[in-house]
């Protein structure tokens, strides 16, 4: 069997990715300008908890006083640029390593700039667990889920059905409409900030399970005879 899995707050949580690259900011604003990085730092989480994703640099450039589109795009370059303080979760880890061990083939599709999501599987050091990782950005906007692009770039290489294909992920917007599409089957885990998502009909996952350790369940029952 195929087994896929999404990144984001699938493998590990996407929020101490977000930190980390606030805490670059913040550091870098503190190294240049002298601004107070714990003050910088607060002032971006204020931002996300209270109005959500894509403010957060206008917001901490309009506390100091100095807003410009010029610096939300450099600040916007520093985030996707640095070198992410994430880890991967030891459960994650244990899914991984049993996953293989039972015989499955592993990859890896996540939507997302391309140089933020190589970063991260740096970081994650997740490589070397996937036969390959599919970041859709390098296939052209397009191929960003619910296309079933890179999905159908998996089942070329491995000259498999879509019915021998399971993608694990979080998101019920995205992650499971272009597999169902072609015949696969889909684990949707309930973590990150799509756990309290309603998924659309016809947009969810044939199984949902709490956390991610709780998949292998899934796919043994998936494979049962």
């Amino acid at each position: 069997m195929i087994v896929a899995f999404d990144l984001d707050d699938t493998l590990y949580p996407e929020i101490s990715y977000v930190h980390s690259g606030f805490k670059c900011v913040a550091r870098t604003l503190q190294r240049e300008m002298g601004l107070d990085a714990d003050v910088s730092f607060a002032v971006m989480r204020s931002s996300l908890e209270c109005n959500g994703r894509g403010r957060q640099f206008d917001d901490l450039l309009e506390h100091w006083g100095m807003r410009t589109r010029t610096r939300v795009r450099e600040l916007v370059r520093i985030y996707r640029h640095h070198e992410p303080d994430i880890s991967l979760p030891g459960s994650s880890r244990d899914v991984l390593e049993k996953v293989h061990s039972e015989g499955h083939c592993l990859y890896l599709v996540t939507d997302g700039h391309k140089i933020v999501q190589a970063k991260k599987l740096d970081a994650l050091a997740l490589w070397p667990y996937f036969i390959h990782c599919y970041l859709t950005n390098r296939y052209g906007m397009t191929a960003r889920k619910p296309s079933p692009r890179c999905f159908e770039l998996m089942l070329k290489r491995e000259g498999a059905p879509a019915a021998d294909l399971v993608y694990v992920g979080d998101d019920p917007t995205k992650d499971f409409i272009g597999v169902r599409a072609l015949g696969g089957r889909t684990i949707r885990v309930m973590t990150g900030r799509h756990r309290t998502a309603q998924a659309r009909p016809g947009h969810e996952a044939n199984y949902e399970v709490p956390c991610l350790p709780q998949v292998l369940d899934s796919l043994r029952e998936l494979t049962a005879p």
